[in-house]
């Protein structure tokens, strides 16, 4: 997250507090809570002018949140506009590398049809969550992708040219979806489902190119006992890094999930961290050489922070010494000789730097807001 993007957020955190402190002169009640309005996942434009974020909103008549897409100016000067329509979930904003395109994931279709009286079918699958682009320059946002099962997280190539997209499939997706439905299943592993997930299908999330003027899609990773998460390009658009346990026992408890890095055109994989257990959060460096990521070398450690070469084959070296916090928002720069991470700290949340080129020296780059 740009540190633009925590001030925005923290300008809605104060502007809540504003709201409870009128509402404290009268007693707050359970139905101010439905007229909060959270803002988050703050994006600002490659040039600096403008910042896309997510507002969210309650609809207590249907029982439900909305999320839309708003921009405003960065220099405040200008009022925010909404850029997603009404009556259907927008979220995710993403900047291409050059302004010109707001890309976004939307669920757009209509509301799903229930069956006929008597009828002994399911309903339809409601719509799916897609990939949409938006030009700045005018026009209506246009759907790019038609996954099956919809997408999750993607990001932009730096060339603007593609995007990589996490989106589920498993055996389950050659069924004819006209053919009744059996609530039968069978669970070959120790893990079966999970608290506010529900039982786990046989679908698995894996990685997608997808070019970003047609919306071809093409499936870069497969398998059925493991999950592929937070791709991420390298500077020059050609490797894609990625989190995943291929040791096969994700769903047998297992703990080692491990940074691979595969070509964009796809190929084989190069395993780039060396634990035993959790690596996470890989962030390549701005000369594409290296990798940092979060680790752990025993189950329920704190992650420590690591570099390795971006082309395998070589041990990792902690990045910092002793490091006591759990580090999110993992970043490198600005420059190739800083680190930048979120962690919290005694209820807040504060911005770390790391400076690599001087004994792996950690410091403070942002205090947290006052209350």
């Amino acid at each position: 997250m740009r540190v633009g993007s925590r001030w925005l957020i923290a300008a809605a955190v104060v502007g809540v507090a504003a709201l409870a402190g009128a509402a404290a002169k009268r007693g707050i009640t359970p139905e101010d809570y439905f007229a909060f309005e959270s803002i988050g996942d703050a994006h600002i434009s490659p040039d600096g002018k403008q910042v896309a974020y997510v507002v969210t909103t309650v609809d207590q008549k249907r029982n439900r949140r909305d999320t839309a897409i708003w921009v405003t100016g960065v220099d405040g000067q200008s009022a925010p506009r909404r850029l997603t329509g009404e009556g259907v979930n927008s979220s995710s904003p993403r900047w291409s590398s050059d302004g010109s395109r707001l890309a976004f994931v939307s669920s757009r279709g209509g509301q799903t049809p229930e069956p006929a009286t008597g009828s002994t079918s399911t309903p339809a699958d409601p719509p799916r969550s897609q990939i949409y682009i938006l030009r700045m320059d005018g026009g209506e946002a246009q759907v790019l992708t038609h996954l099956k099962n919809g997408v999750g997280a993607f990001q932009w190539a730096p060339d603007a040219q593609r995007l990589v997209a996490v989106s589920r499939t498993g055996p389950s997706d050659d069924v004819d979806p006209s053919a009744r439905r059996s609530d039968v299943r069978h669970y070959f592993h120790i893990s079966y489902k999970f608290n506010d997930t529900g039982w786990y299908d046989d679908k698995r999330s894996h990685l997608w190119v997808v070019d970003a003027a047609t919306g071809a899609a093409k499936q870069l990773t497969t398998g059925d006992d493991w999950n592929d998460l937070d791709p991420q390009w390298s500077p020059n658009s050609s490797r894609i890094a990625f989190v995943s346990d291929r040791t096969g026992k994700e769903y047998d408890d297992g703990h080692n999930k491990d940074v691979w890095v595969i070509a964009a055109e796809g190929g084989p994989l190069t395993r780039i961290s060396d634990h035993e257990f959790d690596d996470t959060q890989p962030r390549w460096s701005p000369d594409g050489r290296q990798i940092a990521f979060a680790g752990q070398t025993a189950r329920r450690q704190f992650p420590k922070l690591y570099i390795a070469s971006a082309a395998g084959g070589a041990r990792s070296s902690l990045a910092v010494e002793d490091l006591d916090f759990i580090p999110t928002g993992l970043q490198w720069g600005p420059g190739a000789k800083e680190l930048r991470f979120e962690s919290g700290v005694k209820g807040q949340s504060h911005v770390f730097r790391v400076d690599l080129s001087i004994c792996k020296k950690i410091s403070v780059a942002i205090k947290p807001f006052p209350a």
